[in-house]
């Protein structure tokens, strides 16, 4: 997967505006994933991706240490 990598420390946030398409790969440790307008947050584990959909905010968590690589646009 091309993209960007990113290591967030534990409590670590990453805001993204317009994040609709993006693709986040959890590469390691575990992330919460919640983007404004949608009913439902997502949280991924080491191995696991989702597509964002939203036209809003999207915020992302690390909880313990974590990294996680961004494919499409970057933020």
């Amino acid at each position: 997967m091309n993209g960007q990598r990113i290591t967030l420390a534990p409590g670590d946030l990453l805001r993204i505006e317009r994040p609709r398409g993006l693709e986040v790969h959890c590469e390691r440790g575990h992330l919460w994933i919640t983007e404004e307008a949608q009913p439902d947050d997502v949280w991924l584990a080491a191995g696991q991706r989702v597509r964002l959909v939203g036209d809003g905010l999207a915020v992302l968590e690390a909880k313990g240490e974590a990294q996680l690589r961004i494919a499409g646009r970057v933020p």
